[in-house]
């Protein structure tokens, strides 16, 4: 595969991990009676996050973008999902029905669990702005979303160069982008949670918003930048203020 292929690490590791899916549902059938698949582990190599900073977002979520609607409207729903924490998945699924008391009651796409998310004030905007609609939110497909999405950043001026490092076996593989062309879909979530811990919300909070059931799996979505160590380092070695004894007289 690295080789013929030309695939990068993660990429195979995404193939294994799929094939022993399918051995695993083999076996439960008493199709597959060959498990030496169990003893292979396959190896993730740690990638960039994508996110946004705050400035990023606000610069976002305040552009004009009026005389181009469909561009605002992939500006509104992904900003939701910078909001809320959710995946494209969930946010294209929202219904009318599910908004209830300032939470979204909200059944996942991939789990099928029911998570209860609050909306802050941003979110309430955006659902607000659509709220003659048909629909809570104006929805396209997360292809054309993604496509749309770059040009709306491009026009935010969300253009950072930022090198991304892939490695192909022991290769290194460094490739330098703009910012705005490696926004997705998926940037929304990353954006959430690495910005609610800049914020100094607590991760296990982070994690009931997103429906993360374990650390490992949220790790992969966690951007500890400099701002993150700042908050934590300055809250828990925080001086307490020293009174002074002042003599009368």
């Amino acid at each position: 595969m690295l080789a013929v292929k030309q695939h990068t690490n993660n990429t195979v590791s995404k193939y294994f991990d799929i094939l022993k899916t399918f051995l695993h549902w083999s076996s439960d059938r008493k199709v597959n009676k060959n498990f030496d698949y169990l003893k292979f582990k396959s190896k993730n190599d740690k990638t960039d996050l994508i996110y946004l900073t705050e400035k990023e977002l606000m610069t976002l979520f305040e552009l004009d973008l009026k005389d181009n609607t469909s561009l605002e409207q992939v500006r509104d729903v992904f900003c939701f999902g910078c909001f809320t924490g959710q995946r494209f998945s969930d946010v294209s699924a929202i219904k009318r029905d599910d908004i209830k008391n300032n939470f979204w009651h909200l059944r996942i796409v991939k789990t099928r669990d029911i998570l209860k998310v609050p909306l802050n004030e941003y979110a309430k905007e955006i659902l607000n702005k659509y709220a003659e609609n048909d629909k809570p939110l104006p929805i396209i497909s997360n292809q054309k979303t993604n496509e749309y999405l770059k040009t709306v950043c491009e026009k935010a001026k969300i253009n950072d160069r930022i090198s991304i490092v892939r490695y192909r076996g022991s290769e290194q593989i460094e490739e330098t982008f703009s910012k705005y062309e490696m926004v997705s879909t998926h940037t929304a979530r990353r954006t959430f949670v690495t910005l609610s811990l800049e914020k100094g919300m607590r991760p296990e909070t982070v994690m009931e918003i997103t429906g993360h059931k374990d650390y490992k799996t949220f790790k992969k979505y966690i951007k500890l930048t400099s701002s993150v160590k700042a908050v934590e380092m300055n809250k828990i070695w925080k001086k307490e203020p020293t009174l002074k004894v002042v003599k009368a007289g």
